[in-house]
């Protein structure tokens, strides 16, 4: 059965329905590698928003590749093989160390679509996975290298370390927090250092990351679907669509949203922090995640999967299951299905509502999911500890 989903993504993936509009980050990786490849060195490289790590990373499928044939027509599958062993190491994980039955997961597979093929994301969840189960098992140097190997892809992760840290103080383990910290920062540090020998610099670094923090509300976010709706509640059609930094968006205040995700993680923490437990719960990271990506100006169509790789640990219910289900659904509908709709006839032409309100419907469940997840943190909430909801 893993076998069928899997081939059934890859084959998905080569459909021109979903590869017209998913490949273009493998396009955007192919004029990196092609970069270095013409000037073995990352030297003068502008324009570039991919951190270090992550740059490493896509040198990998190369080594797929025969001598003397690379080219972006033989790059593409490569990669896609690639992202394809590591979504099987996620269902590896699965099976060795959370259930068994993996029935949700094929099913969420199959529902996401075959985007984890085109994005790297799912490279940072295996990463992230691995320092929570070493994080289980006392490993503590490895869970902070992990950790920082999954923060040096993309930024996201940072927002459990936390959690961790208070886990340990908890426990009076300082030295135990030392180590994870050390091994932490050699994790982030470590690449910079290779992007350095690559002819990397640190301004490079500086502009990735501004490359992010200058995006403005993207249409797919939840801020983005409330100043949509309530564009056409006050004028009748839908604000003016703007492009820039990778993504499409609307007017409003994204400096603001930079920083807002800040007060609602904080407040988890500070609930976390009253809490008497001093043992790791599944089901705290996956509301972090949640409420992050509730409160955040951007919510690409990979962004599902970081919540959804923590749902078979938590051991969520039916209920649970059955939303992200229609989540994912929804989010492959929205992209890449009716991409093009959504931008040509809703936003530029002020028509086709339907494809508006199938996005509207998927931000609604990602917060509806997002508050499952916080009331299973309330010692009350549930009498079953872990559990999203009642099976």
């Amino acid at each position: 059965m893993i076998i069928v989903v899997l081939m059934f993504i890859l084959w998905q993936a080569r459909l021109p329905l979903w590869n017209n509009h998913l490949q273009v980050d493998i396009w955007v990786w192919w004029e990196r590698v092609d970069y270095w490849r013409q000037n073995l060195s990352f030297a003068g490289m502008e324009g570039n928003e991919i951190l270090p790590l992550t740059l490493i990373y896509l040198f990998v499928p190369i080594l797929l590749v025969p001598v003397g044939w690379l080219s972006y027509g033989n790059y593409l599958p490569a990669a896609l093989v690639v992202n394809l062993t590591v979504v099987a190491a996620h269902i590896y994980l699965v099976k060795q160390y959370a259930s068994k039955n993996l029935i949700w997961l094929w099913g969420g597979l199959v529902a996401l679509g075959p985007i984890l093929l085109f994005r790297f994301d799912a490279l940072v969840t295996l990463t992230l996975l691995f320092s929570l189960l070493a994080f289980i098992k006392r490993k503590f140097a490895w869970s902070g290298f992990c950790l920082g190997l999954a923060t040096g892809m993309k930024v996201f992760p940072v927002i459990v370390l936390p959690y961790l840290l208070m886990i340990l103080i908890k426990q009076k383990q300082l030295k135990s927090l030392l180590l994870l910290l050390i091994y932490f920062g050699e994790a982030l540090l470590l690449p910079v250092l290779i992007f350095f020998l690559l002819g990397g610099n640190w301004q490079q670094i500086i502009g990735a990351l501004n490359f992010h923090n200058l995006k403005l509300i993207s249409i797919e976010s939840l801020p983005g679907s409330f100043i949509t709706g309530w564009s056409l509640i006050t004028t009748g059609q839908p604000p003016p669509l703007l492009a820039g930094y990778g993504i499409w968006a609307i007017p409003g205040p994204a400096a603001l949203f930079n920083r807002l995700w800040v007060v609602p993680i904080g407040l988890v923490y500070y609930f976390i922090w009253n809490q008497r437990s001093k043992y790791f719960n599944w089901s705290v990271p996956l509301a972090l995640m949640l409420v992050f990506l509730v409160f955040s100006k951007n919510l690409n169509p990979q962004y599902i999967w970081w919540f959804m790789a923590l749902l078979p640990f938590v051991k969520a219910g039916r209920a649970i299951w059955v939303l992200t289900l229609a989540v994912t659904l929804l989010n492959q509908l929205v992209y890449p299905i009716f991409y093009t709709t959504l931008i040509e006839e809703f936003y530029q032409k002020n028509s086709s509502y339907w494809v508006y309100y199938l996005l509207l419907l998927r931000n609604l469940g990602i917060t509806a999911l997002a508050y499952l997840s916080l009331k299973t943190l309330y010692p009350d909430s549930s009498k079953i500890k872990g559990k999203l909801a009642l099976k």
